[in-house]
């Protein structure tokens, strides 16, 4: 196994900061424009009738010859010859006569069956020199017809080795609405098209999904030395400088409509008693406006209890007896009780800023993935408001715009944002989860872009309006990326009791006796020639018997208990990739909802309006690991380079080549002619689970003191 080249995914993960702004990449199979050798293969040529009709003619001949004029001929010489034989037996000699008139019978028809045989022989043998002169030949041409076939195909190999199969989709209008899709889709089609908007101006992400699912373009960006101010809310909106920029015209603007945002059918003297009531509030306060002043400023008129130090006791006494007359506050209260509520849990926000230095050049505010309360609630139809002040009021370059979840919002604020950013030119992105109720009425307002619809309503609605004639090609990685993504999450405890009890008992018993016997004799020299030697003799004999018995018990108990409790969790998120050069590259699909109810997870349909009539539909893969692959390019998908001319093999060709015919263009109704190249492409690269440097790890050198200024330098501070 290889170990991953971190170095080199990094350095390819920096191409997505590259313009222009893409939604993703486009797929197209390199081998479509393979041109096929233009010769047609060499055929065997035939053998003349003529050879053929000779040898059955001579083999007839023969065959007459030998079956009837030589057996006849044979027979009458031998009939003469018998009969030569008989009268010489009668006479004593041989007629010569009868012999000679045998030899001539019998000649005739020898020589004319010698003859038909060697005819047959020479047609034969003329056959078979013909037929291997015409063998031979075949074979020279095919060799050099496969000479030149294998030189056209590797001229045509190199000529579209390097051709991009990845080319970049382009952001349509000034306008995209996008359907349905999962989180992890939103997160791919967040990091793809943000990454490269940040390549050309600002970006303003507004996350209302509720699972922060602008995280990994943040870290991208971070790691990217860009000015990155991301606000999550309400866990951390006391440091958010949300409302910090806004008048407080702008502001009491905000709140009513805030407040009145999802009930366009309110009655307008409420909305009308609202704005009355914040305008003279936010007038008594000054210039120091905030929400948790306002919220103070409302109950010290409704005589409320407050111990807070927001407001002083000049302020105070001035609101509660100077601003509104006692009737007046009475017939209000309603009213009063009503902002107040709405404020209140609003208070703490942008009380304790962050230390910023002016807007950041990806400006991230996401809500956080809390459970649904009033107070995302309340945060969500505010946040939209303030954006559409500052696309309003801003006098300098605008920042694209990015609205994930835009479900939650009413459509006459979405109609209010866009017409703000049509007119001044900011590209608006708004992501829709579901298409109904408000998604649906929005529909049709810019190029309009569908992702996996898991409701069946949702998706008819879709099919409808793509328009159910057509027909769309998934390349099969996109496939195979979508059918294996896996999100897992796993949990174990476990508990452990254990008792032990033992006994052991010896007993032992042990005995021995024996019983010994020696003799022995012994013999010595003596006297001269040892005649007479001396002689000893020893005996002896003993006895021993002895026994023993011991016994030993031991017993003992012993108890043990342990208790074992465990808990592990594990998060695991993964994509299976699986890029094989095969045959079968691409599906084909008709638009129906069953279809896109089951749409791979970085699947997105493009539908454009095309200007004669009529919509265009488009395939688009947004998961940004495709841009670590081989063959991929941040522009559109080029031209494929001229054909060359094959290298003539030597020999003379058989025919002059006709005109070749043209490669498939991209995106022709008809379906591709597939052709197999002879040799596989060389291996792709490893793809990487993780985006942004590896960590632990520091890249390049430390970030610019001003990076807020001007387009990234892209990752390690190179520009």
């Amino acid at each position: 196994m290889r170990a991953v080249d971190h170095g080199g995914l990094l350095s390819r993960r920096e191409r997505l900061f590259t313009p222009d702004p893409r939604l993703g990449w486009v797929f197209r199979d390199r081998w479509w424009f393979l041109r096929p050798f233009p010769e047609a293969p060499p055929q065997q040529q035939a053998l003349p009738d003529y050879l053929a009709r000779r040898v059955l003619q001579t083999e007839q001949v023969a065959q007459r010859r030998l079956s009837r004029t030589l057996p006849v001929s044979a027979t009458i010489a031998m009939v003469l010859v018998l009969f030569a034989a008989c009268s010489a037996g009668g006479s004593g000699s041989v007629s010569i006569g009868s012999l000679l008139l045998a030899a001539l019978v019998l000649a005739p028809g020898a020589a004319l069956t010698w003859w038909a045989v060697r005819q047959r022989q020479s047609a034969r043998k003329a056959h078979d020199l013909a037929q291997q002169q015409i063998i031979g030949g075949y074979q020279d041409q095919a060799r050099q017809w496969h000479a030149r076939k294998q030189a056209h195909d590797a001229a045509e190999r190199a000529r579209l080795h390097d051709l991009p199969e990845w080319g970049a989709a382009r952001r349509p209008g000034r306008r995209l609405d996008v359907f349905g899709g999962t989180l992890w889709a939103w997160e791919a089609l967040l990091t793809t098209y943000g990454t490269s908007t940040l390549a050309v101006q600002p970006l303003l992400v507004l996350d209302l999904s509720r699972e922060v699912v602008s995280r990994e373009l943040v870290e991208l960006a971070q790691a990217a030395w860009m000015g990155v101010d991301a606000q999550l809310l309400p866990s951390r909106q006391a440091s958010s400088g949300l409302l910090a920029d806004m008048p407080p015209r702008d502001l009491v603007d905000a709140i009513v409509e805030s407040m009145h945002g999802g009930t366009p059918d309110a009655a307008r003297a409420d909305r009308s008693m609202d704005d009355r009531i914040l305008t003279k509030v936010c007038g008594a306060l000054g210039d120091d406006v905030t929400l948790g002043r306002i919220a103070a400023a409302l109950r010290a008129l409704m005589g409320e209890p407050d111990d807070g130090d927001a407001l002083t006791r000049d302020e105070r006494r001035h609101i509660a007896n100077e601003l509104f007359t006692v009737e007046y506050r009475r017939q209000a209260h309603a009213n009063l009780s009503r902002i107040e509520s709405y404020i209140h849990p609003l208070e703490d926000l942008g009380t304790a800023p962050a230390e910023r230095e002016g807007a950041g050049y990806l400006t991230c505010v996401a809500l956080d993935s809390q459970a649904r309360n009033v107070r995302s609630e309340l945060l969500t139809d505010l946040i939209v408001q303030w954006v559409t002040h500052r696309i309003t009021a801003s006098q300098a370059s605008t920042p694209a715009l990015v609205v994930a979840g835009a479900d939650e919002l009413a459509r006459r604020h979405l109609e209010r944002l866009s017409d703000a950013c049509e007119r001044r030119g900011v590209p608006l992105t708004l992501l829709f989860r579901r298409l109904r109720e408000t998604s649906a009425e929005m529909i049709g307002g810019g190029a309009v872009a569908f992702m996996r619809l898991g409701n069946h309503e949702d998706a008819a609605r879709a099919a409808d309006f793509i328009g159910r004639d057509h027909r769309f090609v998934l390349s099969q990685i996109t496939k195979n990326v979508g059918g294996n993504e896996s999100h897992t999450t796993t949990e174990t405890e476990g508990t452990g009791d254990s008792e032990t009890y033992s006994t052991s008992r010896t007993t032992g018993t042990s005995r021995n006796w024996g019983t010994s016997r020696s003799s022995g004799t012994t013999y010595s020299g003596g006297e001269m020639f040892g005649l007479f030697p001396d002689r000893s003799t020893s005996h002896q004999r003993g006895s021993n018997r002895g026994g023993s018995t011991s016994t030993s018990d031991t017993e003992g108990t012993s108890t043990s208990t342990s208790r074992n409790w465990s808990a592990a969790y594990s998060y695991a998120e993964g994509t299976n990739w699986s890029d094989a050069d095969t045959t079968q590259r691409v599906y084909e699909y008709v638009v129906e909802p069953v279809t896109l109810q089951h749409l791979p997870d970085h699947a997105l349909l493009l539908v454009e309006s095309a200007p004669g009539g009529g919509r265009t539909i488009t395939p688009v893969e947004c998961d940004p690991a495709i841009i670590t692959l081989d063959r991929v390019t941040t522009g559109p998908l080029p031209d494929p380079p001229p054909p060359q001319q094959a290298l003539p093999a030597p020999g003379p060709a058989l025919a002059s080549p006709g005109p070749a015919p043209q490669p498939q263009q991209w995106g022709a109704p008809s379906a591709p002619q597939w052709a197999a190249p002879t040799a596989p492409p060389p291996p792709r690269a490893p793809l990487s689970t993780r985006p942004g440097p590896p960590p632990g790890q520091q890249t390049g050198p430390r970030p610019p003191d001003d990076p807020r200024q001007g387009p990234p330098p892209l990752f390690g501070g190179r520009t």
